[in-house]
Formats: C-alpha cells, structure tokens, sequence
C-alpha cells in the first residue's frame, strides 16, 4: 500500500554526483505520494556534472521517468532549484510539463500556517565560515560518503539498515554543529521578519524539525536532509502537523544496484 500524504518535500538529491542514492528515492517514492510535491533544490548536481566529477548512471534515468510519471499523476509538483542545480532558476514561473518551477514558494497547511519553502543556500552567506576550515570539513564530508558507500554495501549483504557514517560524525564535531545551528538560526530569524509561520528547505543535509518562539513570533523550521546520506523527506499529514519520514531500509531494487556498483 502506498502512503498518502497531503504534501511531501525532498531536496538535495544531486543526481548526476557519484554520492546519489537515486535507487533508495525510487523505491521511496514509489511508496509514499501526496497531493503536492515539492522538489526544493540541488536535485542535480550540474556543478559536478560540469566540472567533470559527475556520473550519469541508469538509476538517476530511471528515477528522471519516475518524476515524470509523478507528474501526470500527482495534482502539483513544485520545482524549486538550489545551488548545485542554480541554472534551473532562469526557469522561474514556467513548466516542464507538469512540473511548475519557481524561485521560492509559499505553502498553506491544513491547518491554516504559512510555510516559506526555499532551498536555504542564501542563509549560509549571512554566517562566518573560515575559508580553510569549510574547505576542509566540506572534503571530510565528501570522504566520509565515499567510506560511508562501503560500509553500507556490507550492511545491506546482512539485511542491515543504511547507516550515516557523516550524520554520526556531525552530531558529535562541535563546529559542524555550531555551523548548522547557526544556519537555523539564521533561516528562524529571515523567516519572522517575512511574516511566514515556517520554513522548509534543505541544503546543509541535516533533516529535523525546530519550533523556535520568541516574545514577537513563534516559527517552525523544517529541513528536508538529502538523499546522499540521510534518506528523508518531510511530510504535511492531513492535520496539517509536519513530520520528518528516515527511508533507511535496503529495498531489493537498491541492494542490485548497489551490488553491480560495487562489482
């Protein structure tokens, strides 16, 4: 049976990097469904792709027909592009058939909230961030997926669940921490000053839901995390609450796929 939601959000996908998971987003979706879908960013990565870091594999073409058969049967699915995929931006407020893209967009609840949905990219650009230092933790976190491949490939050959090396490392490194709060920070405080009652995006691959009040407002933040490392998404239920969805079993499509790579 498939779950049904009143609206899903995805982001940072980058199909087209070697880190993608398109398999385990197939299999996701091919399970779950909502009346909106939202697609918020970094669904390609053409910053890869175009420097020559990328792989095209048969998945991520499978996963593209998948997303265009969820078009035809999904009421609306919304395109909002990130920064791996920027150059989807010059696309604002046009179709690719059944998918609206759009810079930024505003969701109602059920239950009556204003939710800005934006990639999030634009909130790094207001926290201090050593050049050396984000060098530096951005190449440990592409090795850690790189390791992080491996480990699963073996947990999957004894029906283990996928596991983040790099999830287990940030939660206990006090400037990946300390970065990634101050991100939220950021995004909670742009978002009161907009009015809205909440923010969904992604980009920083860290899913989780944060209610933040304050003596002038009260704002909820959700990020969606990443199909890289995390596997989720966030879900709208049919009472309007937000909840995050962990999509960390090996499902037979994905332990073939991750086998024939791996070979």
């Amino acid at each position: 049976m498939r779950n049904r939601y009143r609206a899903l959000w995805i982001s940072d996908v980058h199909l087209g990097s070697r880190d993608s998971e398109p398999q385990r987003l197939a299999d996701f979706l091919a399970q779950n469904t909502a009346d909106t879908v939202y697609l918020v960013g970094d669904i390609f990565d053409m910053k890869a792709l175009s420097q020559g870091k990328g792989s095209w594999c048969h998945a991520s073409s499978l996963l593209l027909g998948m997303l265009s058969e969820l078009g035809s049967n999904t009421p609306e699915i919304i395109y909002v592009p990130g920064n791996h995929d920027a150059p989807m931006r010059s696309w604002a407020g046009k179709r690719l058939g059944n998918i609206r893209v759009e810079r930024e967009w505003t969701h109602t609840t059920n239950d009556g909230k204003r939710y800005w949905v934006t990639h999030g990219d634009q909130f790094e650009h207001h926290i201090e961030i050593n050049p050396v230092s984000y060098h530096i933790g951005d190449q440990s976190y592409y090795l850690m997926l790189r390791i992080n491949r491996w480990i699963n490939y073996w947990r999957s050959r004894f029906d283990k669940p996928w596991w983040s090396l790099a999830n287990h490392v940030k939660n206990r490194v006090h400037a990946a921490r300390r970065m990634m709060n101050k991100f939220e920070e950021v995004a909670i405080r742009e978002t009161a000053r907009r009015g809205f009652d909440g923010v969904i995006c992604g980009h920083i691959h860290r899913a989780g839901i944060r209610h933040s009040a304050s003596k002038s407002s009260a704002v909820t933040y959700a990020n969606c995390g990443d199909w890289v490392d995390s596997m989720t998404a966030i879900v709208e239920e049919k009472s309007g609450a937000l909840n995050v969805l962990h999509w960390h079993q090996t499902p037979k499509i994905a332990r073939i796929m991750t086998e024939a790579v791996a070979a």
